[in-house]
């Protein structure tokens, strides 16, 4: 028998866009053009969209169901017009697929380890020392091998009665080791790398670990001291900032500040507004100084010891310098570990974007390979080391014209993979690559090629025989469909048509009418006394008759006075027009105004106004949009023959009652 030996990109392996049309055998509910939505489909979103079922009758189901056929009246002229061929279309979804696919990538028993792991962990803090040399994530057997000796080296001295931060001062690549000695403070999970976390929740208090590898280098680490967690606080601050190369005298007027600060919340005035006034620290001055939830070592340890020693909500401490100035801090909330059912969201979200997560990930790729038969020809590997030279480094590496190349290289789930694959992904990466062992190169690179490979045969099955990732998955695949062909045929063109939208409102004028609407002429003067004037000049028979300009060059001939005359029109409920009825002759008494001195004088009153369209864009665009809509739908009625299977629906209504 022979083996089909896959050689196309495995991304296209399987196509999710033709999966969708595929039969699941479910009874057919309605037919919307050439689509059949099932009643298992149809179930699963009415379910979603409406919790309570309780009390549902014929025509609340109608009413759904109605809702439902332009939903897929809208996906159906979406397919028509091939949206879902197009390539933005087609990386929208993938994105979504593999995010949604995540959850099915891993060992639900390794995951669930983890989760409790780290939530036995958050019960407690260390306080640790470390020593780290530095060492590329992707170093050669060699290099990782020379600094591991040295670490040893410097391990063996601190063993031998060298004190810790004197040796870290003098051999540590951390940058902050001249400040701290290496003292990194108190810490709990999730605060630190996965690797360095694990070495000092497990190293004794007073005991140097052995190196430990992480993503930064080597780390030895000393265990200070173990507690109980304290917990997460929340507080506000003001900061006076000073340079850190900052001379006395700077230094001297930064304390004379915070001082002086200090000494007004002694005084309880309001922190808050302090800290929006004086506070240098621009993030969280405008919210008086707050600053998010926060754990032991997540601030500098000056901040980080004043802050936790703060026993009471309300309590302020004294003024406590850091590296970047001064602080006054002042406790707002405290809040202790809560249970395993509490924190599980929290630590769920922290696992996932933490390195850790990589783990049951690994135990999932590796429970599939011997699921599913894995092999791989070693020699091929090899093959492809001698296929490579510097020109790689350069970016310059072209794939050499081999019929080893449609040879296979590895086996999964019955089928053969060739190593072109591997070539074609190795040259994909070539680019910004430091130069490493071609054997290491190799490896990497084909490491990546089996897990995605692995990813998305997971990914088809999971398509094929998951009814729920299948529903859900396609609810993204119509939800992008419908958001593009919404914005093509109603959105962007009703913001778009402005001669369309124009003979709409006129259309429909008698929706955008005032109920009534008040006319009048407002006056504007920089002082009580040339308000008087030009109040005395407008109420008299002769300035009735003034324009504008005539009554400001009656009122005043210096330049440097503002006066504005402006025509005014709005609700009767405006302030403004407050007792306009009583006014006599039509003027408003002189009030004071945020630039001087007004009076307003009454026009007239008008009913049903036609609102100018620019006044009411917005709501105009929103109903054209709705109209556009409307037509667009009974045109799609006319184009799609719907066929509801109605005893079938009376089947749906009576299970979910």
């Amino acid at each position: 028998m022979k083996i089909k030996i896959f050689i196309a990109p495995i991304f296209l392996a399987f196509s999710l866009y033709t999966a969708f049309g595929q039969d699941n055998n479910e009874k057919t509910l309605l037919t919307v053009g050439n689509e059949k939505v099932s009643v298992d489909e149809f179930k699963r979103i009415y379910l979603k969209n409406n919790q309570m079922v309780g009390d549902m009758d014929k025509k609340s189901l109608d009413e759904y169901l109605n809702l439902f056929v332009i939903y897929k009246l809208k996906v159906a002229e979406a397919k028509s017009m091939e949206l879902d061929k197009k390539e933005s279309f087609k990386k929208e979804l993938d994105g979504y697929k593999k995010q949604l696919v995540q959850p099915f990538l891993t060992d639900k028993e390794t995951e669930d380890r983890l989760y409790k792991e780290a939530y036995e962990r958050m019960q407690y803090e260390v306080d640790a020392s470390h020593i780290l040399l530095a060492l590329p994530e992707k170093a050669t057997p060699e290099d990782t091998l020379a600094i591991y000796d040295k670490i040893m080296k410097i391990r063996q001295r601190i063993i031998d009665g060298e004190p810790f931060e004197v040796v870290a001062k003098a051999t540590s690549d951390d940058p902050s080791v001249k400040r701290n000695g290496g003292r990194l403070g108190y810490f709990t999970a999730f605060q630190m790398v996965y690797p360095f976390e694990k070495a000092a929740y497990n190293t004794p208090v007073g005991s140097i670990s052995m190196p430990v590898r992480s993503r930064f280098g080597y780390h030895l680490i000393k265990v200070n001291d173990k507690r109980l967690s304290v917990g997460q606080i929340k507080v506000a601050h003001i900061m006076i900032a000073f340079p850190q190369n900052a001379t006395e005298a700077q230094q001297m007027q930064a304390k004379a500040k915070i001082d002086s600060i200090y000494k007004l919340v002694l005084n309880n005035e309001d922190f808050a507004s302090l800290a929006r006034s004086y506070s240098q620290d621009p993030g969280s001055a405008r919210n008086g100084g707050e600053l998010p939830y926060f754990g032991p070592g997540r601030m500098v340890p000056e901040f980080d010891r004043a802050a936790f020693a703060l026993q009471a909500d309300g309590q302020v401490s004294e003024p406590v310098r850091t590296q970047f100035g001064w602080h006054i801090i002042k406790r707002l909330d405290k809040k202790l570990v809560g249970t395993y059912d509490e924190m599980l969201p929290e630590i769920k979200t922290k696992l996932s974007r933490d390195e850790r997560g990589r783990l049951s990930h690994n135990v999932f790729i590796k429970s599939m390979k011997e699921k599913y038969g894995f092999s791989v020809d070693s020699s091929m590997l090899k093959s492809m080391e001698g296929m490579l030279d510097d020109s790689y480094f350069s970016g310059t590496w072209q794939i050499p014209l081999a019929k080893k190349l449609d040879q296979p290289l590895f086996h999964f789930a019955g089928k053969s993979y060739a190593l072109r694959l591997l070539a074609e992904r190795i040259k994909e990466t070539q680019r910004g690559q430091n130069r490493i062992p071609f054997g290491v190169l190799v490896e990497r690179n084909f490491n990546d090629l089996v897990e995605s490979t692995i990813n998305s045969f997971e990914e088809e099955r999971l398509v094929r025989e998951n009814p729920d990732f299948y529903y859900l998955l396609k609810e993204y695949y119509d939800g992008i469909l419908l958001f593009e062909i919404m914005d093509m045929c109603v959105w962007s063109k009703a913001s778009n048509d402005a001669d369309g939208l124009a003979e709409f409102y006129r259309n429909n004028i008698d929706n955008y009418k005032w109920e009534k609407r008040v006319h009048a002429v407002q006056y504007v003067f920089p002082s009580e006394p040339l308000a008087k004037k030009a109040y005395k000049l407008v109420t008299s028979k002769k300035g009735a008759l003034l324009t504008p300009d005539e009554i400001k060059k009656r009122v005043s001939s210096n330049p440097k006075d503002t006066i504005v005359i402006s025509d005014y029109a709005s609700l009767p409920e405006d302030p403004v027009f407050k007792g306009y009825k009583e006014w006599p002759k039509g003027f408003s008494p002189i009030t004071p105004v945020d630039k001087g001195y007004s009076f307003v004088r009454f026009v007239k009153e008008e009913v049903g106004e036609p609102i100018p369209m620019e006044d009411i864009r917005g709501r105009l665009i929103a109903d054209y949009q709705e109209f556009l809509e409307k037509q667009w739908v009974e045109s799609l009625r006319e184009k799609y023959e719907v066929i509801v299977n109605r005893e079938l629906l009376e089947e749906v209504a009576s299970n979910l009652n």
